[in-house]
This record gives C-alpha cells, structure tokens and sequence, in this order.
C-alpha cells in the first residue's frame, strides 16, 4: 500500500492537484526517512503551487513552511517571538493585514475569524446600552473596504475536533456518529478593488 506521499504524487501525476495537496496533509516527518520526505515535500508542493490556486495554493504554502520548519534549525527564541508578534498582530488587526496584502500586490484577501462580525456588530449597536452602541469602532468589514478592499463572499464552517468514540476507532462520524465538540470559523474573502479578475 503506497504512502501518503506516493498517493499524492500519484494523484499528482494524474491531475487531481487539489486532492494531491490534502493528501500531504497525511505526510509526517518521521522515522529514518524523515528528511527524505520533507525534501519530497517541498518538490511536489512546489510543482502543485504552479497548477492550483487560492486556498489549495495557500495549503502548498504552508506544506513548504512545514517541511522547511523541520528541515531547518529552530530560530532563535527573539526571531521566533518577533515572528509570533507579527502573526498574531496579522490575525487580530485585519486592517493591517489588508495594507500588507494590498502592499504586496495580492488581488484577493482571506480573513478568518471565529465569530460572525455582522452578528456581533450588530447586537452591539441594538444593544440596550446606548453609550456602548454610539462609541462603536467602524465593523471590520467597514475597515478592510476602507484600504480598498472589496467584500466578496463570506463562509462559516464548522469543523468537528472531537466525536463520540466508540469501537469503530474513527469511523463513528461518517456511520452517524455524535459531534461532541468543534469549532466555528468564517471565512470572509475580499477582492481588492482596483485589481484584474482573478
């Protein structure tokens, strides 16, 4: 039975690019060959990054940082701190985000959050307390669009992290198993506004 990187370079090989790209997801980087396979991991990640693109491209991203985070010493604890900064900074102000995005060329912007900004916005300003809802900030999306960004879709995703265990080992939520925890996330994906059909 061939490995995860074999069924992906197969899958590779046979076009079904997207399918490749979930497939490293299963690569890790263990045993004697360890190595061997981060390096794999980085090739075939580099040739699906020619042939996808938006999400399944942004996966070959992260599959390269994986394998090069393995096959590369760790930082330093101040780089390495210095870099956790900036990416939570990233993931908590979405307007600086959108300015290096826009920065750096890109025509589409992804911002992940896990809760619904519409709905918290707007129980915010129908909130009982009419100080609370005159000082409101300007919503996120409201901000994004203000660095010229343009509001295309929005998604809410649910992703099951825990299941009801049972005898089946694993195979309880697709026989009809019980989600018993999970988390929400929305995906709200903006284009930006003077930017070529993408």
């Amino acid at each position: 039975m061939p490995n995860s990187l074999q069924k992906a370079q197969a899958q590779y090989e046979a076009g079904e690019h997207k399918r490749a790209v979930d497939t490293l997801w299963d690569v890790t980087f263990v045993g004697d060959h360890a190595e061997i396979d981060a390096r794999m991991v980085i090739a075939l990640a580099t040739q699906l990054k020619d042939v996808t693109q938006g999400g399944a491209r942004r996966d070959c991203d992260e599959h390269i940082a994986r394998a090069q985070g393995f096959l590369e010493p760790p930082a330093d604890p101040e780089t390495r701190a210095l870099g956790e900064e900036r990416d939570r900074r990233r993931r908590e102000e979405p307007v600086l985000l959108a300015r290096e995005a826009r920065a750096a060329g890109l025509i589409w912007l992804e911002i992940r959050r896990s809760e619904d900004v519409v709905a918290a916005e707007m129980a915010a300003a129908l909130a009982d307390d009419p100080a609370a809802a005159s000082a409101a900030l300007p919503g996120m999306i409201d901000a994004v669009e203000a660095e010229g960004w343009r509001l295309e879709h929005v998604v809410a995703m649910f992703r099951p992290t825990k299941v009801q265990t049972s005898v089946l080992r694993g195979a309880e939520l697709f026989m009809g198993g019980d989600v018993v925890d999970g988390e929400e996330v929305h995906i709200y994906l903006f284009r930006r506004v003077d930017g070529a059909s993408g």
